[in-house]
């Protein structure tokens, strides 16, 4: 009996221990199932710009682009970098426009968001974080307009865009050939962008067979421009050139500049923002000037990407998103071809081999030293929209 009961409890033990063995595969086989891949990591992407103040249209233009950019490419599943799979977020710092901002920053980016890659909008920032950059070895896409962004020595600064170094020259020449307008007067910020941007409008315009009878420098936060208008007039140009003025600045000159009497033509060569220039001056002021567009209005992507930007921030944006959209998929594209997220020197020299590619509008971006060369347009304003009326490639 008691040898019967110790048989028993033999098998009533190897049951139960089958069953827990049975219990804890089936469990484990059930954790397996449903444990989910591996998470993708997070790809941080700096941005500095412009998103207060008089430049904000500018500066929110970029953080949009990248942040719609980014959207779309983690809504498709991130970028797969080599073994590694990446959600990308875009980390954005206000400058206000200021170089000490920019560098407060910069340093933040880099030492506490573990940032790599930098985009940036304005000038007097990019100039101010320049030397770290390229000590630091940090890739940094701009929008800067200053000569000096992009220099011979410059090895981690590549320009996202043409700028008025290369649509000026093609849009002034433009001009000489389809307007009879010849006279012109030049207003630029007094400040880095303004200085360099100056000096070339005047050389452009005179090769073209204008007359350049001033050109004027004024304060950023000047908003009373009669004295430096009532001398304009006096000169009597045919043209007065906004040149890399901000878009609410230019449509503020404009409408004291008809109030003044002046009955020409405005030319905005710097960049574009015709709808923030026409809100502050008027349909009637506006009437006319011819403007570079960094975007088809009649896109169907272009007005995709205005829709989101609309939803985001409630009004219509800068053209510059198109341009930082299109940089961040440049961007994405030349990690991906370099099979490395944190060798940036590797991924600076995939941009120029990742390139030509398409925009997002559909037309081909090429490449440049340190830079992407976009498509851009000419338009008139008539009641108050852009007509474009031709075509700038490099």
């Amino acid at each position: 009996m008691h040898q019967a009961m110790t048989n028993g409890e033999g098998e009533t033990r190897s049951m139960s221990l089958k069953a827990i063995v049975t219990t804890l595969v089936t469990g484990i086989g059930l954790t397996a199932v449903a444990m989910p891949a591996a998470r993708a990591e997070t790809l941080n992407i700096g941005y500095i710009g412009s998103l207060t103040g008089g430049a904000a249209q500018y500066g929110l233009a970029g953080q949009e682009g990248l942040k719609i950019m980014a959207d779309d490419v983690n809504a498709k599943g991130g970028i797969q970098v080599g073994d590694k799979k990446y959600q990308i977020k875009i980390v954005p710092y206000d400058d206000q426009q200021k170089a000490a901002q920019a560098v407060a920053a910069y340093q933040r980016l880099t030492s506490v968001d573990g940032v790599k890659y930098i985009f940036t909008q304005n000038s007097p920032s990019t100039l101010a974080i320049k030397p770290n950059v390229e000590s630091d070895k940090i890739l940094m896409l701009t929008a800067a307009f200053s000569p000096k962004a992009v220099d011979a020595d410059t090895k981690y600064v590549y320009r996202l865009y043409m700028t008025g170094e290369n649509f000026s020259p093609a849009l002034v020449k433009w001009m000489g050939s389809h307007l009879k307008e010849r006279r012109v007067v030049t207003m630029n910020p007094n400040d880095e962008t303004g200085w360099g941007f100056s000096k070339t409008l005047e050389k452009l315009f005179t090769e073209n067979g204008f007359t350049v009878v001033g050109s004027e420098l004024y304060e950023r936060a000047q908003n009373d421009f009669s004295p430096v208008l009532t001398k304009i007039v006096a000169q009597n140009p045919d043209l007065i050139d906004f040149g890399s003025t901000t878009p609410g600045t230019a449509g503020l000159i404009a409408r004291q500049a008809r109030e003044l009497g002046y009955k020409g033509r405005f030319v905005q060569t710097g960049g574009p923002g015709w709808d923030t220039i026409v809100a502050a001056a008027g349909k009637t002021a506006a009437e006319g000037m011819i403007t570079i567009l960094f975007a088809d209005p009649a896109n169907a992507e272009y007005q995709r990407i205005v829709a989101a930007y609309q939803k985001n921030q409630g009004q219509l944006p800068n053209e510059l998103i198109v341009n930082f959209y299109d940089a961040g998929n440049v961007l994405l594209k030349a990690i991906q071809l370099a099979g490395t997220a944190d060798d940036t020197t590797k991924v600076g020299d995939a941009i120029s081999k990742v390139l030509p590619m398409k925009s997002v509008q559909g037309e081909t971006l090429t490449a440049a030293p340190h830079q992407i060369l976009s498509v851009d347009y000419v338009a008139e304003i008539k009641d108050g929209k852009p007509t474009v009326i031709g075509t700038i490639t490099q």
